[in-house]
């Protein structure tokens, strides 16, 4: 039997291209732009530089739109190319110098003011700061895509390439890492 027979009649192979109109697709872009300005931000934890990949994204998405094959939905086909477009820069920047600056790093002490008093001063915008920049990069990615974008599990494994189990693995311990760098402040997260 060839390989295109289904129960010895032959088939026709289905299209695997999803034409999209244009107007619909420019509108899907400007849509996820947001989500995917939030995206990179928190892989690169840097607005301006998460702007310019964001709009470098949306640009490389517009002009690939026929390699776009309808297998996945528009806004995960968005989203891998971020992340693709981000990993590029990353092999490119490795071959650079690093230039490191020197910032000012608070820490936060668990005898100090109490929990209320270092929410309002800003203390606690500043220990989830720490704790996700802590996040294996894996973990942190996959946490961004769920809680940021509300992703589902399937959709998270499609934009990183991994099945939707492992994402939802990733996910799960970035959380118990949070709840455990973030205990301190138990009882203004529950509010």
């Amino acid at each position: 039997m060839a390989a295109g027979d289904v129960n010895g009649a032959t088939r026709a192979a289905a299209p695997r291209s999803k034409a999209w109109p244009e107007g619909q697709l420019r509108a899907a872009l400007a849509e996820a732009g947001p989500g995917v300005r939030r995206y990179l931000f928190g892989l690169c934890r840097d607005w301006d530089r998460a702007e310019d990949l964001a709009q470098e994204t949306l640009l490389k998405a517009w002009r690939g739109r026929a390699g776009f094959d309808g297998r996945a939905e528009v806004r995960t086909w968005i989203f891998r190319i971020a992340r693709n477009h981000w990993l590029d820069q990353l092999r490119r920047r490795r071959g650079r110098p690093r230039v490191d600056t020197m910032g000012e790093e608070g820490t936060y002490a668990t005898d100090g003011p109490s929990p209320q008093a270092a929410v309002q001063r800003g203390e606690l915008a500043e220990a989830i700061e720490r704790a996700m920049a802590a996040l294996p990069d894996p973990q942190r990615e996959a946490l961004a895509l769920r809680e940021s974008e509300g992703l589902t599990f399937a959709q998270i494994g499609e934009v990183l390439g991994i099945p939707p189990a492992t994402a939802k693995s990733r996910v799960r311990y970035a959380l118990l890492k949070l709840a455990d760098e973030l205990a301190p402040f138990g009882p203004e997260l529950d509010r």
